[in-house]
């Protein structure tokens, strides 16, 4: 039997590159659950949940929604509300994610 423990997930490690914007914001992102979780987290953490995060949520998407996306990223035009980072914050600290652990409980 396979427990979460044991189960090794592969990692991959590779370069990209972010808009300052996103950047800006997923730092701000990891600042903020360091100081609330009193916890490390890396920066690969917190990109991996987003990512993860928004991969579980294309379902609920419609394709306007998609299109506005893709249209942001490519005008370069990739603005947040910094109540989305309290938000994203608030709602990871609030259901226990745990940068400890190989795995974390999605929002």
């Amino acid at each position: 039997m396979t427990t979460r423990e044991s189960m090794t997930i592969p990692k991959s490690k590779k370069s990209i590159t972010l808009e300052k914007e996103i950047e800006t914001k997923v730092r701000k992102i990891q600042a903020r659950l360091i100081e609330k979780t009193d916890q490390s987290w890396s920066i690969s953490m917190v990109l991996n949940m987003l990512v993860t995060g928004g991969l579980t949520h294309t379902k609920k998407m419609s394709k306007a929604e998609w299109q506005k996306v893709k249209t942001m990223v490519e005008d370069k035009e990739v603005s947040f509300d910094d109540s989305m980072i309290t938000d994203f914050v608030k709602k990871s600290v609030n259901n226990h994610i745990s940068c400890n652990h190989r795995y974390f409980k999605l929002i």
